[in-house]
């Protein structure tokens, strides 16, 4: 009983730990008819800080058990009742619209509730998904510090140790809470990492995006065999995708209001992603890279926006410094990669092959349904048009740097080009994709409320022309009455 319920009860208390966090950035009010809604959002949230907590607790020597999980995300959950009250929760109507979400809840709960079923008798069988994540979710599911020798030693020189432990962690809770590792188990509770991003998109954008468009595209988006198929192997490039995507919302929300609380979602997402992969760092920076360029200079304020990298920055450091302190190497030579361009020269035969095969992956629409070509024709118009045009900005700039980024992994790789290309890009492009998903999404929305606000704008202006044509004919006939 305890193996099937426990961990369950594990994802509750990260969902509540997220809510506190939400209610204390002033992002989630503190109403109970709130909460319902923004729960997929709360459980991303708990899913991110309190792992990174986590790390951050092994690090400096603090044992990692069920009962130091708990008291994390009770710690999170506090902050909820000392935060502000956040924005006034919308009271629901039934209007046209609620009923989209109706079908909505009816399409996707029946989606959601089919991936779970599956999810129930799927083992870890994937290579990385037992070789990399689960290995080491099953080293801290049986002891309760880091293993110096275990990440050291040569025996497992193939599980990348320098890789962060932010999945592992959030595996770990799971296994610890069912009592004990079991590899069949683990894949239903993985499973809900993409029902709540659907869940957290929907209510992060609800202000903007109507539902007729949200809904369709977010069903599109969670229908894509690439993106399910991907999660259910048990491996970290969707949960990573996800979190990256939610991080970049979150900062286009901010570059189009000013408001810092998007800023403070951002960076718990983000700090979340950097600590899941090594690419997940690489797409943080990308990601802020693109936001302050576009930001900063147009007048939003500098100070939120350098604290919350600053957050981020502190979540990545003390994995780094575990890692540096124990001599621990990942087999990509950053370093070079950046001050050494002899290096680089010497490898320029290897870009080609990479931006071949990341491109011929991202056309494989059998997998991704279009998502991405939609997304780049929604960009475009937005660019064009002018509406929405600094989020538009944002989304294309991130979406060609963190691609750009992937090839420039490929560029200082020691492995066989071929060899690496085959056995990882079908995974890493879901970074480009998750952030074509979701600038997708949101501006749609933009275009279509603009194009709205327009249409109510001219047949305002034509009501007035119309009226004052009348006042005028109204004068002339009564002057023309007291000539007579």
């Amino acid at each position: 009983m305890r193996a099937e319920v426990a961990p369950f009860a594990a994802d509750l208390l990260l969902a509540l730990a997220g809510l506190g966090i939400l209610v204390g950035c002033g992002l989630v009010p503190r109403r109970l008819n709130a909460v319902i809604p923004a729960l997929g959002l709360c459980y991303l949230a708990g899913a991110s800080v309190v792992p990174v907590v986590l790390i951050a607790l092994l690090v400096i020597g603090i044992p990692f058990t069920l009962v130091t999980f708990f008291l994390v995300a009770c710690a999170c959950i506090v902050a909820g009742a000392v935060g502000p009250s956040g924005r006034p929760a919308e009271r629901f109507t039934w209007s046209p619209e609620a009923w989209v979400i109706v079908a909505f809840v009816a399409i996707f709960g029946a989606f959601a509730i089919v991936g779970l079923l599956s999810a129930l008798e799927m083992p870890l069988k994937e290579w990385d998904s037992w070789a990399i994540w689960g290995r080491k979710a099953q080293m801290l599911t049986a002891h309760n510090s880091l293993t110096s020798g275990f990440f050291a030693s040569p025996s497992y020189y193939f599980m990348h140790a320098d890789y962060p432990l932010q999945y592992p962690v959030w595996e770990a809770i799971h296994f610890r809470a069912a009592g004990g590792f079991d590899a069949q188990a683990v894949l239903r509770h993985v499973w809900l990492f993409l029902v709540a991003f659907v869940w957290a998109v929907a209510y992060l954008l609800r202000t903007q995006v109507r539902p007729l468009v949200w809904a369709p595209l977010l069903i599109l988006a969670a229908a894509a065999p690439g993106f399910w198929q991907q999660l259910l192997s048990g491996n970290a490039d969707v949960p990573l995708a996800i979190f990256v995507a939610m991080g970049a919302i979150s900062l286009a929300l901010w570059l189009g209001e000013g408001d810092g609380r998007p800023l403070a979602l951002a960076a718990v997402m983000l700090a979340g992603a950097a600590n899941l992969k090594n690419e997940g760092l690489m797409a943080t920076v990308c990601l802020l890279a693109v936001a302050g360029a576009i930001g900063l200079p147009r007048g939003l304020r500098r100070k939120p926006f350098f604290f919350a990298s600053l957050a981020v920055v502190l979540a990545a450091l003390p994995w780094r410094i575990w890692t540096a302190a124990e001599g621990i190497e990942g087999d990509l030579p950053v370093s070079r990669g950046i001050t050494d361009p002899a290096y680089l020269l010497g490898r320029t035969d290897r870009i080609w092959p990479s931006v071949q095969a990341t491109v011929r992956e991202l056309g494989n629409q059998s997998l991704w349904l279009y998502i991405l070509p939609l997304a780049i024709l929604v960009l475009t118009a937005a660019l064009v048009s002018g509406r929405g045009r600094r989020a538009a900005a944002f989304y294309l700039g991130s979406i060609v740097l963190v691609w750009a980024g992937l090839i420039w992994s490929y560029w200082i790789s020691p492995h066989p080009i071929e060899w690496h290309l085959a056995t990882s890009v079908s995974r890493v492009v879901s970074l480009v994709l998750f952030i074509g998903i979701a600038a997708l999404v949101h501006v749609s929305g933009i275009l279509v409320s603009e194009l709205d606000r327009g249409r109510r704008s001219g047949s305002t202006d034509a009501g007035h022309g119309l009226n004052d044509r009348s006042g005028s004919s109204d004068v002339a006939l009564d002057e023309a009455a007291e000539l007579a």
